[in-house]
C-alpha cells in the first residue's frame, strides 16, 4: 500500500511538472523582432558608412526642408569646419506647388579635433524658437599620409520629425550582409534606449546564397536631450571594425 502511495505521488509530481512546462514560453532570441511598437516619427538612413573620419574627409547630412512654408535651415555653429550646402526638390515634383525637398550639408575639417555643427529650421521673420534644431558632434582623426576622397565618406539622411518628443520612436536603417561574417552591432557609445532591432534580407530567388539585407533599429529616449547612436560592422572572431557610423539624435 505504501509503495502504491509513493508511486501515485511521484506520478502527480511529474504530471504537474509537464503541465507547468507547457505553460512557459521558451526563450526566443527573435521574440523582440515580432513585438509591435509605436510607429516611428523619424527615419534615419545611413546610406554610406566609414571606419574613421580624418582631416579633409567629407561627411554628408541630408535634412527634410520645405522653403515654400517660409521655413529654412540656418547654420548657427560650425567653428573650424568647412561647410558646403545646397537645397534640392524631391524628384518628379517640379510642377507641384508646395512640394518640399532636402537640405544637404557636406562637412569637413582641415585638422584633427572635436567639432560641433548646429543648424536651426525657422522662419527668418519670426522670433519664436526654431521648429527643429539639428546638432552633430564630429570627431576628426589625424593620420600621416592620408589622402581625402573628393566624395563624402559617410552619408546620413534624416526623414521626418528631426526633433522627436520623449517617448517617440526613431527608426535607423543601414545595409549589411551577415553571410560574409560581418554583422552590425550597436556600439557601446550609444546612449539612447534600444526598443527593437531586426534584420530583413533582400528579396531574392529561391536558392540564391550570399544575399544581403537591411538592419533596422528602433530607439527612443526617456528624457529630453541630445543622444548618440552608433553601430560597428565587424566579425565576432576578429579584432577591429570594417565600418562604423555615429550621429546625434535630439529629443525634446
Amino acid at each position: 500500500m505504501r509503495k502504491i502511495t509513493i508511486l501515485l505521488i511521484g506520478a502527480l509530481i511529474i504530471a504537474s511538472a509537464v503541465l507547468i512546462a507547457g505553460c512557459i514560453t521558451p526563450h526566443d532570441e527573435n521574440q523582440t523582432n515580432n513585438t509591435k511598437i509605436k510607429a516611428p516619427v523619424l527615419t534615419v538612413s545611413v546610406e554610406k558608412q566609414t571606419s574613421n573620419i580624418y582631416a579633409n574627409d567629407k561627411i554628408q547630412f541630408i535634412l527634410p526642408s520645405n522653403p515654400t512654408t517660409g521655413y529654412n535651415w540656418e547654420i548657427t555653429s560650425s567653428d573650424g569646419l568647412t561647410v558646403e550646402e545646397h537645397y534640392a526638390q524631391r524628384e518628379n515634383s517640379e510642377n507641384l506647388d508646395g512640394a518640399g525637398g532636402a537640405q544637404t550639408y557636406i562637412i569637413s575639417a582641415e585638422k584633427a579635433g572635436t567639432y560641433t555643427f548646429t543648424a536651426v529650421y525657422k522662419r527668418s521673420w519670426e522670433d519664436n524658437a526654431p521648429l527643429y534644431t539639428f546638432t552633430q558632434t564630429i570627431v576628426v582623426n589625424d593620420i600621416d599620409g592620408h589622402t581625402a576622397s573628393p566624395d563624402p565618406i559617410m552619408i546620413v539622411r534624416f526623414d521626418g520629425n528631426v526633433n522627436p518628443s520623449v517617448g517617440d520612436n526613431v527608426e535607423i536603417i543601414t545595409a549589411g550582409n551577415p553571410t560574409t561574417g560581418y554583422e552590425w552591432k550597436v556600439s557601446s557609445k550609444s546612449d539612447v534606449r534600444l526598443v527593437k532591432e531586426n534584420y530583413i534580407v533582400d528579396e531574392h530567388e529561391e536558392g540564391m546564397v550570399g544575399v544581403g539585407g537591411t538592419y533596422k533599429w528602433y530607439v527612443t529616449a526617456e528624457k529630453a536631450g541630445t543622444y548618440t547612436f552608433g553601430a560597428e560592422y565587424k566579425r565576432s572572431w576578429e579584432e577591429g571594425t570594417a565600418n562604423s557610423f555615429f550621429f546625434n539624435l535630439t529629443f525634446i
